[in-house]
């Protein structure tokens, strides 16, 4: 993920001292490769713990990490195109065009944050449980909703219920043999913050797909998947792209799922085989 355009999207997360790092760094991406955080936190009017504090809340193990990132982007002169909005009246063509390019943009963003030690551990806990609860609001229950229909052709016991009075009385009954998974673009949604808490009363495992970053159910999670922070404009359009970031997701989390072991890449190919013969039957 592009270091600079990771940094803007978390500007509404920043402090006023990290805003000015921010700021000190966009000036002068060129030659922060080569100050050290005393240097940096003087150039910005801050201080140097808080320079290598605000490298790992960008998601860097520590400052010498982000400032290789950072070199490595500006040598390669990397064009940030960044997110477009739609705007009143546009052409067909126009429309097309920022469309496409932010689905490319937002699945280049989300697939650097992907990590395979992360994505294993998901697999397993979802191999090692016998129910999973799946539970989204708003436009994450799409997402919600292709983990259902995905996990179900591999004879996974998926329950995807978003009504807190139906989905508790079933996380206790089967609490010893269940992972919950959240999903909530924010990691903010009342509702699902609300059932963490209960899984975790419950020792129930949790795995949250939210987008980059601590939130409240990050916290709560034993697994956090991440996706980009689309930019959020005026008429939303960013909306659509943290779902599409959502998706890319989740797809990588099934085709990991199948690929570890292929008796689910055959439980794929009979369903579909069933499917296809109910189609030439009664189609």
């Amino acid at each position: 993920m592009s270091v600079l355009s990771h940094m803007d999207s978390m500007k509404k997360d920043m402090s006023a001292a990290e805003k000015k790092i921010y700021r000190f760094i966009c000036d002068n991406k060129e030659t922060i490769p080569t100050m050290t955080a005393s240097e940096i936190a003087a150039g910005a009017g801050s201080s140097a713990p808080t320079v290598v504090r605000f490298s790992k809340k960008m998601g860097f193990n520590s400052l010498t990490a982000f400032k290789i990132s950072l070199s490595a982007e500006t040598r390669q002169a990397v064009e940030i195109t960044g997110y477009s909005d739609v705007g009143p009246n546009e052409p067909f063509q126009t429309l097309k065009n920022k469309l496409a390019n932010n689905a490319q943009f937002t699945i280049s963003e989300t697939s650097e944050l992907f990590n395979e030690k992360i994505f294993n551990e998901a697999c397993h806990l979802l191999e090692s449980t016998n129910f999973c609860f799946v539970s989204g609001v708003g436009a994450s229950r799409l997402a919600a909703d292709d983990i259902t229909q995905k996990w179900t052709r591999l004879g996974k016991n998926i329950v995807y219920e978003t009504d807190y009075n139906l989905l508790l009385p079933q996380l206790v009954t089967n609490a010893k043999q269940s992972v919950l998974f959240l999903i909530s673009n924010s990691g903010k949604t009342p509702e699902l913050i609300a059932l963490a808490e209960t899984a975790k009363s419950l020792d129930i495992p949790i795995i949250a797909l939210t987008q980059f970053g601590q939130n409240r159910l990050s916290k709560l999670a034993d697994i956090h998947l991440q996706t980009s922070r689309p930019m959020e404009a005026e008429i939303r359009s960013a909306a659509t792209n943290s779902i599409i970031a959502q998706f890319i997701t989740i797809d990588l989390l099934f085709y990991l799922y199948i690929s570890r072991n292929q008796k689910y890449a055959k439980k794929i190919f009979n369903t579909r085989q069933a499917i296809d013969q109910y189609r030439q039957k009664y189609f």
